[in-house]
Parts: structure tokens; sequence; C-alpha cells
């Protein structure tokens, strides 16, 4: 005759059980997110092989040729340091739908760092996510160029030659509606450079016009406490705003919003475009994007204010996008193969897992 099991025996079975079933449910659990991600880098490698070549993104001639002349008013966007950030996103989608600009300028740091991963991400989520009706001209920041070691991957370092494959010149002017727009990409070892295309610029194009706007990322140095800059040699550059008559300059670089006047000329900081830091003062601190508007007798700025969103969504993409999808570069199909892999070790998990419930059952 069997013996029946005494109660310390039973409960260390129960215990085993118990502990494999846990087992299984991290099992399904882990597979399910291996699913998931899998997918999610299937849609964005699906994304980045189909992103249009015409994109009007950056200053290339299809961004200048999308610019319409349609008399005044007219208006415009300015945002800075979005850092693709999904506030930023959204705000620009919500922007775009509210009003009808003619175009907008980001003033530099429109991803976190100059790695190419980074900057076709961003081209994919202009591309797909938001697909802007307006062209979207670009002004280089720190984080966006790597002018010296950043990034020890070679392979991914965007230098001031890929940068400009991606997105055409870093300096670029163009007039629309008898008024000048002056877009300076500064490189801090060299900064005569600059200096020498906005005086240029200047000096052949800005002679008679209705308004004259420049927009640097880097702001100049005194501004404010809380404002560091550091745009070199900034003396020559506000002589040259106030020898021409500069109507209004745009920085990026301190992440909120700040504006004063100099001799005349109205200077703007509009990098609030997405990411705070935790060191800056609260003066100006909020997420927002500025339109101009431009009519026959007066220049108007309004600021569009959002509020704060955590965007976990976003950031789990980037992560895939920017990590996932260089190692499977024109190998889409190891995605497939890890999708399958992973579905099928969740299917197998759920099977032993029902299994157990099943053995439990009839033991207890």
């Amino acid at each position: 005759m069997r013996a029946s099991p005494t109660f310390t025996e039973g409960h260390q079975r129960m215990k085993r059980h118990r502990g494999r079933q846990a087992l299984c449910l991290l099992s399904i659990g882990l597979a399910l997110i291996g699913c998931y991600l899998t997918f999610l880098g299937i849609s964005l490698y699906r994304d980045y092989e189909r992103i249009p070549r015409e994109l009007v993104i950056g200053n290339r001639d299809e961004s200048l040729k999308a610019l319409k002349e349609r008399g005044l008013p007219f208006a415009f966007f300015v945002m800075g340091d979005t850092q693709l950030s999904g506030i930023a996103k959204r705000m620009l989608r919500a922007a775009a739908e509210k009003e009808k600009p003619s175009f907008a300028i980001i003033v530099g740091d429109f991803v976190k760092e100059p790695d190419l991963w980074r900057h076709r991400f961003f081209l994919r989520e202009m591309a797909v996510e938001l697909s802007p009706s307006f062209p979207v001209l670009l002004v280089p920041g720190n984080h966006d160029i790597d002018y010296g070691s950043k990034i020890r991957d070679l392979s991914r370092r965007v230098t001031p030659e890929v940068y400009e494959g991606l997105y055409g010149r870093r300096s670029l002017d163009f007039v629309l509606n008898d008024c000048l727009f002056i877009l300076c990409g500064v490189d801090l070892k060299q900064p005569d450079e600059y200096l020498r295309y906005l005086r240029e610029t200047l000096s052949l194009k800005g002679g008679g016009r209705k308004a004259i706007f420049v927009f640097v990322h880097y702001p100049p140095r005194g501004l404010s406490s809380f404002i560091n800059g550091p745009l070199p040699k900034e003396e020559v550059f506000y002589s040259l705003l106030e020898t021409y008559r500069v109507t209004a300059c745009f920085f990026g670089d301190y992440h909120g919003y700040w504006r004063g006047q100099r001799k005349g000329v109205t200077l703007i900081v509009s990098g609030g475009g997405g990411r705070f830091k935790g060191y800056q003062p609260e003066w100006g601190k909020f997420h927002h994007i500025l339109k101009v508007t431009v009519e026959k007798d007066q220049l108007s700025e309004e600021i569009m204010v959002f509020p704060d969103r955590v965007a976990l969504k976003d950031s789990i993409e980037e992560m895939v996008f920017v990590k996932l999808l260089p190692i499977v570069e024109h190998r889409g199909w190891v995605l497939y193969g890890l999708f399958g892999l992973f579905l099928s070790w969740s299917g197998a998990s759920v099977i032993i897992w029902i299994r157990g419930l099943r053995k439990r059952g009839r033991k207890w």
C-alpha cells in the first residue's frame, strides 16, 4: 500500500510547483517584450528604408523651392534644442494643425549627439510621424555636428561633411516677401567663417529689405547671468547687426525663453523645444514654439506654450532605432527571424504554464 505524502512533503512540492510557474510567467513576459521590441524594430526599419529623398527637411535646394511667395502677412515658426524629444514632436504637430506657417526653423540641437543613427531617427520622425507641409530649415548646434571626437565610432560620427550630406548647407540665406533670412552655422574652432558669411550676405542682400532675420545656435555672452553663450567674437557680431539694421536675431542653446533688445535689434532665445536641464533656473523654463508674423506695418510674436509630458513610447522607439537597427542594417530578415524566435518562445512558455496549472489541479 502506497504511503500518503506528509504535510511537509506536500508543502515543499507545492513550493517547487509555484516556483516553476513563476519562472514560466517570467519567461512569457520576457518573450513578449522581445516580440514587442523586434516588431517595433521591423516597423522602424521599414520606415527608415522608405524615407523620401525629396523630404523638405534641412537646407537643400528642395526646401528653398518649396517656399511660396504669397505676400503679406506671412508667419514662420522658431524652436530650438528639441533633441529628438517626444514633446517637441507633439508641439510641432499641434502648432502646424493650428497655424499655417510658410516654414519653420530649428535653431540647433535637434538631436542628442552627433551620431549618424540619431540623425537618421530624426529624419524618420520628421518624414513619418510629422510629414510637415512646409519646409523645416535647420541651424546646426553643438549636439548636431562633431567638430572633435565626441563619437568614437568613426562610421557613426557626423562630421561637417556628413551633416551637409544629410541636410545641405550649414549656412543658408534666402529672401521671402522682401524679407532676408540668414541661418549661420558656427564652428567654434573657426569663428571667422560665420562672421565672413554674415557680413557678405548682409552687404550684398540686406539693402532696402522690409526686415532682416538672423538665426544662430549660440547666444552671445551677457544677455543674462544664466545664459552662458558662448558665441565667439560677439562684439563683431553685434556690430554687424547694428550696422545693417537687422530686425531680429534668434538663438538656441539655452533651454528656455529670453527676449531683449540692443540698439534697436531684437534678440530672442528660443530653446524650449523639449528638454530642460535640472540646474537651469525657472526663468523662461517652459516648452514653447515661437510664431513670428510679418505684416505690412508691424512684426508680431506669439509664444505657443505646451505642457510637459512623459514620452515613454518615443524613448523606446529611439532606443530601438539607435541601438538595434545599426546591427541589422541591410539585413532586415534578422528582425523577422528574431520576431519568430520570440513568438515561438512565448508560445512554448504559455503551453508549459497551462500544463502546470492542469497538473496542479489533478494533484491538489
